[in-house]
């Protein structure tokens, strides 16, 4: 069975929270608005994860019914 979709779509995500956990500590370093990039660019690799993710566990259980 192939499962890069629900891998590729696990990783984008833990790369989303690696991003939101980086833009925390540069605001609590800083103050200054370099978070808002970060937080943007996390808000898309979770936008971008999740339906990655879905889709790929959609595939796998179809594909399991099939071959059966």
């Amino acid at each position: 069975m192939n499962h890069k979709l629900i891998y590729s779509g696990i990783s984008i995500m833990s790369m989303g929270t690696v991003a939101i956990i980086i833009a925390i500590v540069m605001e609590i370093q800083t103050g200054e608005p370099v978070y808002l990039l970060v937080m943007k660019i996390a808000a898309g690799l979770f936008g971008i994860g999740g339906p990655l993710l879905g889709w790929g566990i959609a595939r796998s259980k179809r594909g399991d019914w099939q071959n059966k």
